[in-house]
């Protein structure tokens, strides 16, 4: 069996979807006799996981280069929110999940977490 833990705090996507009907219905998807919402089966958020886990170090490494140098008087929160607008704008992974990589950033690097960063 395999083992896909992913962590509490990491965003599950959310599907809104429509069913036409007189009962009410809701989207499911069955992984192993269990079923879940579209897009969180373990494997599924394990590898969207997995994902912004590579990205986490990058953004570490590029934070730290950015405050030494040509950004070294901005607070570190306005880095980190600097970044989070551009990784939202690349379109790598979700609005939820960018907020969540520059939590995680911020914590590896004992940053404040930027207002923006917060929920999600």
């Amino acid at each position: 069996m395999n083992d896909f833990q992913v962590p509490d705090d990491f965003p599950r996507p959310q599907h809104l979807g429509a069913v036409p009907g007189a009962q009410a219905k809701f989207l499911a998807v069955e992984y192993k006799g269990r079923y879940y919402s579209p897009g969180c089966t373990p494997p599924e958020l394990f590898e969207r996981w997995q994902h912004c886990m590579h990205l986490v170090p990058q953004f570490v490494s590029t934070c730290i280069e950015t405050k030494k140098g040509k950004r070294a008087h901005m607070p570190e929160a306005d880095i980190l929110d600097q970044y989070l607008v551009r990784l939202i704008e690349t379109g790598w992974v979700g609005r939820d999940e960018a907020k969540w990589v520059i939590r995680e950033a911020a914590l590896q690097l004992g940053w404040p977490t930027p207002e923006a960063a917060h929920g999600g």
